[in-house]
C-alpha cells in the first residue's frame, strides 16, 4: 500500500489542479447518485423483474443497466455466442473483484469502473499537460466529467477502463516508454477492439525518434495486435469461429457500410417521426453526437492538435458512424456513448472554453444533459 500511495502522490496533480480534480470527481458522482436515487424512487421504471434487477441496493442498481448485465453475466458464467461482442478484460476484472475481494459481481463492476475513472483522470491530465498549459488541462478534465454521457464512467461499462488504458498508452508513447505503451495497448485491445488504434501514437513517437530505421524499440508494438490474436484463438478453440466477435454484432443488427449511410438513415428516421416519438428523439441525440464530434475534429485540426490524436480520433469516429443499425430504434445506435471514448474531443472543448461565451454555455448545457440522460438510463429507458 505504501508504494501505491507514493505512486499516486507522484502522479496526482499538485496545487489547485489536484484540489479541483478531487472536487469535480466527488461532486459529480454525488450529484449523479442523488439524481439516480430520486429517479428510482419517484419515476416509473420500464423493468422490475429480478432478471434485469439483480440487487435491491439503489446505490448499485442505478449503475447496472443494459450492457452492464452482459459484462456481469460473462464474469459470472463465461462466454456464450452472442456475448463474444464484448471483449474479455473488463469481465475478467469484475471476476477478479468477486473471487479475490469477495464482492458481488455488481459491486465489483462499479468499483472497477470508478477506480479506472480516477486513473483515467490522472493519466489524462498528465497527457494534456505534455502539450497544453494547466488551464486547458483543468478545463479538459471538467469537460470529460460533465460530458452528457459521462455517467458511463461510473456504470458497469468499459468506457472508464478503456479511456484509462488508451490515455496511458498515449502518454507512454509521448515519453518514448515503448514497452509500457505496448503493454497498455495490449490491455486496451483486450478491453475493446478499437484498442488496436493506439498503435498510432506508438508509431508517431517512434518515427519522431528513429524515422524509418528498424530497431528493437519497435518490438513492443506487436503486443497491441497480439491481444486481438489471443482473443481470436480463444473464439476459434471454444466456438469454432475466430471472428465470432464480429459475427456477434449481427445480434444488434450492426452492418459495416459507407460512413454517410447511417447519417442519412438517422435523418430519415427523424423526418418521418413525430417530435415525441422515441425513435425520432433517440435518432436526433445520436445524430447530434456524431455530427458534433466531427465538427470538433475539424476544430481540433484547425487548432493543430497533435497528429496522432487527430488520427486516432478520426479513425474511431469513422468506424463508429460506418456501423449503423438500419432496423434499430436509432440507426446510429449508441453514438452518444461511443463518442465518449474519443478523449481528444474533451481537449478541443477545453480549448474552445477559453472563450467566456462558449464556457458559460457549456457549463450549463453539458451537466444538464447528463442529468437528463442519467435519469433515462437509471429507469431502464434506452439512451446509449
Amino acid at each position: 500500500m505504501g508504494r501505491i500511495r507514493t505512486w499516486f502522490r507522484a502522479w496526482w496533480p499538485e496545487g489547485k489542479a489536484g484540489r479541483q480534480l478531487w472536487q469535480n470527481l466527488l461532486f459529480s458522482r454525488l450529484a449523479l447518485v442523488l439524481v439516480g436515487w430520486i429517479a428510482l424512487a419517484e419515476l416509473p421504471w420500464q423493468y422490475y423483474s429480478p432478471t434485469y434487477n439483480s440487487t435491491q441496493n439503489p446505490l448499485l442498481l442505478m449503475w447496472i443497466r443494459w450492457d452492464a448485465l452482459w459484462y456481469t453475466g460473462i464474469a459470472s458464467h463465461g462466454y456464450w455466442t452472442q456475448a463474444l461482442a464484448f471483449f474479455p478484460l473488463y469481465p475478467l476484472l469484475i471476476a477478479g473483484g468477486h473471487f479475490v475481494l469477495r464482492m458481488s459481481f455488481d459491486l465489483s463492476a462499479v468499483v472497477v469502473s470508478n477506480v479506472a475513472m480516477v486513473l483515467f483522470m490522472v493519466t489524462f491530465y498528465r497527457l494534456v499537460r505534455e502539450y497544453y498549459p494547466e488551464t486547458v488541462a483543468r478545463r479538459s478534465i471538467w469537460m470529460a466529467l460533465m460530458f452528457p454521457t459521462a455517467f458511463y464512467l461510473s456504470a458497469g461499462y468499459t468506457e472508464s477502463v478503456f479511456l484509462w488504458l488508451t490515455t496511458a498508452a498515449f502518454l507512454a508513447s509521448r515519453r518514448k516508454q515503448f514497452w509500457w505503451a505496448g503493454i497498455y495497448g495490449l490491455l486496451a485491445t483486450l478491453t475493446r477492439n478499437e484498442g488496436v488504434f493506439v498503435a498510432f501514437p506508438f508509431l508517431w513517437a517512434y518515427y519522431q525518434q528513429y524515422r524509418f530505421r528498424i530497431t528493437r524499440r519497435l518490438l513492443p508494438i506487436f503486443l497491441i495486435p497480439l491481444a486481438m490474436v489471443l482473443f481470436m484463438v480463444y473464439q476459434w478453440r471454444d466456438f469454432g469461429n475466430p471472428l465470432g466477435f464480429m459475427a456477434a454484432q449481427s445480434y444488434w443488427g450492426r452492418h459495416i457500410t459507407w460512413p454517410w449511410v447511417g447519417i442519412f438513415l438517422a435523418i430519415g428516421t427523424i423526418w418521418q417521426g413525430g417530435p415525441l416519438q422515441p425513435n425520432a428523439v433517440l435518432s436526433m441525440i445520436d445524430l447530434v453526437a456524431a455530427v458534433a464530434s466531427g465538427v470538433l475534429w475539424v476544430y481540433g485540426f484547425r487548432r493543430r492538435m497533435p497528429p496522432d490524436w487527430l488520427s486516432y480520433w478520426g479513425v474511431l469516429w469513422l468506424i463508429d458512424i460506418s456501423a449503423p443499425v438500419p432496423s434499430g430504434q436509432s440507426p446510429l445506435l449508441s453514438m452518444s456513448r461511443l463518442v465518449l471514448v474519443l478523449f481528444p474531443s474533451f481537449v478541443a472543448l477545453g480549448i474552445l472554453a477559453r472563450n467566456s461565451g462558449w464556457r458559460r454555455m457549456l457549463q450549463w448545457i453539458l451537466p444538464s444533459l447528463q442529468v437528463v440522460f442519467f435519469v433515462l438510463f437509471a429507469t431502464w429507458h434506452w439512451i446509449a
